[in-house]
């Protein structure tokens, strides 16, 4: 009765476990402050897992190592170390459950480690349930074996075609969702779509957790005993079914095919510098703002930061190169707007500079949030008094408002004005930024606001356009 239970228990942890990791992975969907919630909860459920499995660690130096149980052990150990990481670095930068927890590392350093890990552990545990997929597939195995034909043969290939097809989905979401990138350390920052659907985002991961679950259910598969006779198995199934054989040879060459040509549209789109064609960007076009009076109002990297002689321009990055001199998102979405309003120009510049590397930058950011920083505004300012109508153009750090947007609107009276916002992301859309923005300015904050993402900022004139010819 207690192994029963024990059992019971274990796979009770291992389903919370992989729900809890699954709705961990969308941060944006459920906020920070749950989602701290949930990766404490799992952390907790992760330490009774283990307990529950003692046994099998305390055997982990004992009887010999076949393939297959080096394949296990590698999995586990990794999944182990990755989630012990994952819980120090998210109690190090938390802003909720932890936020009284003194730790010795950076907010920079643990984001940075919490980003990378967070995807590696989801691939990981994503594994580690293939490890033991052959038990669900053998329950259902021995239901349909009792079935009449043809239904047996039906059900049999069919479930092996879904499977194949969810990995090739999951594969080309593995690109499109950035994962590899994110575990490299090439991309600095988790990108979230606020437009997309919930659907439409747990699908995506659903299929990259059936992608790794398929990889490593077939490779501990044919690691174990009888590996060259299973390969000949399957020579000579391919002899006897050629015409499913070559079915199924399709469609892993079109699945490569498409995970290349997806791929490498990822790779030129995130990696290489975003030049910047000014004439090619910014249109000609112009509207009648009749009796508005306006002022458009910027705040870039480029004029508040010290950049390295060297530094890249992408987009991840917020910058372009347009013959070798850099030029911020926020600045181009502002030159778009005075093309065609007409409206004048103010662009935000601090005394304080941020660093060149943008890793540095965020961290910066998030310091200044948790320690009430106000910046010292430097440059002739303009006259608000003559202005009703406010066009703000800011990046969103930390979901948010950058501090110097944030002070600079809660210091410049607003009252009388309509302020309609530009924000650029990386795929976080316009985070809690409005809603932030009403609680320090007494202008009247319009709730139509336009997120432009990085990479579609030179492309983003005809956007501007209609979002301006909307509310004008």
């Amino acid at each position: 009765m207690g192994r029963l239970n024990t059992k019971r228990l274990k796979i009770i942890t291992d389903i919370l476990m992989t729900v809890l990791l699954f709705v961990l992975m969308g941060m944006h969907l459920t906020g920070q402050m749950w989602h701290e919630i949930s990766g404490t909860v799992c952390f907790v459920v992760f330490i009774i897992h283990h307990i529950l499995n003692r046994r099998w660690i305390a055997g982990i130096p004992k009887g010999k190592y076949p393939a297959s149980r080096v394949m296990q052990t590698v999995i586990n150990i990794a999944l182990f170390i990755g989630v012990i990481l994952l819980m120090f670095s998210g109690m190090a930068m938390s802003g909720y459950v932890f936020r009284w927890l003194p730790l010795p590392l950076s907010s920079s350093t643990a984001r940075s480690i919490h980003l990378m890990v967070s995807y590696a552990v989801y691939l990981v545990m994503s594994m580690h349930i293939g490890l033991h997929f052959g038990l669900v597939i053998g329950k259902a195995g021995r239901k349909v074996s009792g079935m009449k034909k043809p239904w047996r043969g039906i059900i049999t290939w069919a479930s092996r075609i879904i499977a194949l097809l969810v990995a090739v989905y999951g594969l080309l979401a593995l690109f499109s969702r950035k994962l590899l990138s994110y575990i490299t350390g090439n991309v600095k920052f988790a990108f979230f779509d606020y437009d997309e659907s919930v659907i439409s985002f747990y699908l995506d991961y659903a299929a990259i957790m059936g992608l790794c679950i398929f990889v490593s259910y077939y490779i501990y598969k044919f690691l174990r005993p009888g590996f060259f006779k299973r390969m000949r198995g399957i020579t000579q199934w391919m002899k006897a079914h050629m015409v499913k054989a070559v079915i199924l040879g399709t469609v892993i060459v079109a699945g490569v095919i498409l995970t290349a040509y997806y791929g490498t549209s990822y790779i030129s789109r995130h990696y290489f510098p975003v030049e910047l064609n000014r004439d090619e960007a910014i249109g000609t076009d112009k509207l009648d703002m009749e009796k508005r009076k306006g002022i458009i109002i910027s705040f870039t990297r480029v004029g508040n930061t010290n950049f390295d002689p060297n530094v890249d321009a992408v987009s991840s990055a917020s910058l372009m190169d347009e013959n070798g001199r850099l030029v911020g998102n926020a600045a181009l979405l502002g030159d778009m707007a005075e093309q065609i309003t007409g409206f004048d120009r103010y662009e935000i510049v601090v005394e304080k500079k941020y660093s060149s590397s943008y890793g540095a930058t965020v961290s910066e950011a998030r310091t200044e949030m948790n320690n009430g920083f106000v910046p010292t505004f430097v440059g002739e300012q303009p006259d608000l008094s003559e202005y009703d109508t406010v066009i703000l153009i800011y990046p969103l750090w930390w979901w948010t408002l950058p501090v110097p947007v944030e002070e600079y609107m809660k210091q410049k009276d607003m009252e009388g004005k309509n302020i309609y916002c530009i924000v650029t992301h990386g795929g976080s859309g316009l985070g809690s930024s409005i809603s932030d923005l009403k609680e320090v300015t007494n202008g009247t904050v319009s709730d139509d606001a336009l997120a432009v993402m990085d990479k579609d900022v030179t492309n983003a004139f005809p956007d501007v356009l209609n979002w301006i010819r909307k509310w004008k």
